[in-house]
Parts: C-alpha cells; structure tokens; sequence
C-alpha cells in the first residue's frame, strides 16, 4: 500500500469567494486514505468555520506586527520564516498554491525544495494586479498549473508554462438547499409580485464583475416590464460603488435591490430569482453559473471568457461585445418565454458534472498523475 501523500494548501483569505470554496470543497471531499493535508491561510476568514475537523490550519503573517517590521528591514522576512516554521512542522510532500496572489509562497517552496502545483482561477486583468517578477515566478517555477476553464488554460500556456492541466470549477450540490419560507419572505422583502420577474447577479462590486453597468442596463429596460434587478456581495466602501449607487437611485421605473453579502440565506435569495444575470466584463468560469443552473435560473451572461464553456441555448444565452441593449433584448426574451424555452431537466444533467464529489475525484487523478 502506497503511503499518503501529504499536501499543504495554500489560499490567501479563506472568505467564501468561488476561488476558496473550491479549496474547501478539495478539503470536504478529499480521499482520507490517499491523502493528509493541512491549509495556509494569510488571513483569518470566515471559511475556517467550515473546514473539517482533521485539516489543520496554519497562519501566515501578511500584514506585519512593530515586531515584525523591524525584523524584516533587518532582512527577517515575517511571512518567509512563518513558512518554513510551517513545513517543519507538517512536513508536507507536496504545496498547492491557490490564486495569482500568492507569488511568494512559490519562491519559498523553490527554496525548500517542494514541489508546487497553482491553481489559477484568473484572467489578464487580474494578472494587472501582480508584478512582472511574480507573474513569472508563478509560470515558471509552478511544477504544474492548474485551470480552471479553458481560457484560463490557454493563458497560462501562451506564458510559457511547461505543464498545464483543466479542472473546471464546481460546487457542493448537497449544500444548495433553499428554504421555501424564506424565499417567499425575499420576494416580499423585494416588493416582487407573483407576475414580476426578477433578476439576480452574484458577486462583488467591481469592474471586473460590471458592477457599474447595472444602471445602464436598468436604463434600457422598458417602463412597463415588471423587472427587478438585485446585486448579492459584499459592497466595497469605494468611489465606483458610490457612483453606481448614485445612478441606480435615478432610475424609477425598475427596483433595483443592492442587498450586500448574504452568508445564511444565499441559496434562498437565489432561488427567489426568476433569472440570473452575469454582468461580468471578464469570468475565468464563475462557479455561480453552476449554482443559478442547478436552481432551475435561465441565464444572460456576456461572453466574458468561461461562461461559453458552460451556457447551451437550454441553460441560457451568451451576448457578444458588452452590447447592453442586446443584454437586456435577451433579459426580456427569457423573461417573457420562461416557462416555454428552459430545460430544466438539461440543466440539472448538465450541472451533475460540475459536482464537488464528482470534480474532486478527478482532482484526485491529476494529483496521482503527478
């Protein structure tokens, strides 16, 4: 019998972001007798609650301690020596590093003579967010890489990286589980008749995820279309959702709702939807496309990158070009003809691929391919 491979995680927040869920899904569902892992994380997020009992977590110091400043101006990094303190410890065969954002724990790793495989859940504008060296530290001295989409993929080999492998995102299905009380309560909270027709977008609240064209979109919706647009996630205390916010107050002839972060209640204010919008200017994948499938929601996405690895014309349609004015023919297309154009027997066929059970067992393989 062989013996377990212990593997050290790597993530930087351990909030409930698609790109950390999937770690935390890796965690739930990982094989107990192939394998020990352990998680690093640089920030003590709402996540750890969650994890198994049996993974232990690890801190790493990203925002410095008086201490921790003065040693590392004497040339004592906090966060290298937080890390080598760790891999004493757990002595892991293996790193696995998750996002773009975490460079550093690559070059530590080279040091110790680990190898590492990055998962990579972005695109090129968040490749903007890291510095040139990083970004080459990432494609170069990554053992493997891991994408999540195809695009995301393509990228990663057009930089140069040696060995690239696909995983598409997924989701727990077992813990989409909606509470039909408390959807009729979200309706009424929203003000939506039985014969309104509501549309939801998931996410935060920036650019990347078009956050700012809600209004423009609420601008192009007929007056008498019975339309509610809601925003779910965290609103950053920033200039571009203060000026979203401002515009959206302008307009008065459809409700839009800018509801924030709903932790408790996320799958039931989801499913109190009638349909999902992905206003995204660039998606890696967006692991909410699997959610609103599985819950039974056409979808209206941009063709921002990954969602036109997952939209069929049975689950919903992908517009071109962030044209706005077809984004919103197609929101009233849907919105007029759901009952007649969605399949939801395809979407639930479709969405059992994309099950946490199901997707990490073929992480599994990828790592024994390793």
């Amino acid at each position: 019998m062989k013996p377990k491979r212990r593997i050290l995680f790597f993530t930087p927040y351990a909030t409930r972001t698609g790109s950390e869920m999937l770690i935390y899904y890796i965690l739930k569902y990982l094989d107990r007798t192939k394998f020990d892992a352990g998680l690093v994380c640089f920030a003590k997020g709402e996540l750890l609650h969650d994890l198994p009992k049996d993974v232990p977590v690890f801190y790493a110091p990203r925002n410095f301690s008086l201490t921790q400043k003065v040693a590392f101006h004497l040339g004592l990094h906090p966060t290298t020596i937080a890390l080598k303190k760790i891999s004493k410890q757990f002595k892991a065969d293996l790193w696995y590093v998750n996002t773009v954002m975490l460079a550093d724990v690559i070059k530590i790793g080279k040091q110790l003579q680990i190898p590492v495989i990055s998962h990579i859940q972005e695109l090129s504008t968040m490749y903007s967010q890291v510095s040139r060296s990083d970004f080459k530290t990432i494609v170069d001295d990554s053992d493997m890489i891991i994408g999540c989409s195809d695009i995301v993929c393509r990228c990663m080999k057009e930089s140069g990286s040696r060995r690239v492998e696909r995983l598409y995102n997924f989701v727990d299905l077992k813990e989409i589980t909606p509470d039909e009380k408390r959807i009729q309560e979200v309706r009424k909270e929203w003000g939506a008749e039985p014969d309104d027709f509501v549309w939801i977008m998931s996410g935060t609240s920036s650019e990347r995820k078009g956050f700012d064209l809600l209004p423009d979109i609420a601008m192009q919706i007929p007056k008498n279309s019975k339309i509610h647009l809601v925003w779910v996630g965290k609103l950053s205390d920033d200039g571009l959702v203060y000026w979203t916010e401002q515009r959206c107050k302008q307009v008065d002839h459809v409700k839009i709702h800018l509801i924030g972060a709903k932790k408790e209640d996320y799958y039931s204010y989801m499913a109190a939807a009638d349909g999902f919008m992905l206003t995204s200017r660039q998606e890696p994948f967006g692991m909410v496309l699997v959610e609103a499938a599985w819950l039974g929601k056409p979808i209206v996405s941009f063709d921002s990158g990954g969602p036109t690895e997952f939209i069929t014309p049975e689950l919903g349609t992908i517009v071109p070009d962030l044209n706005i004015p077809l984004f919103v023919k197609n929101l009233l297309d849907w919105t007029e003809n759901k009952q007649i154009k969605y399949d939801l027997n395809a979407a639930r066929a479709k969405v059992q691929e994309f099950d946490a059970e199901t997707k990490v067992a073929e992480w599994q393989r990828i790592i024994d391919s390793f």
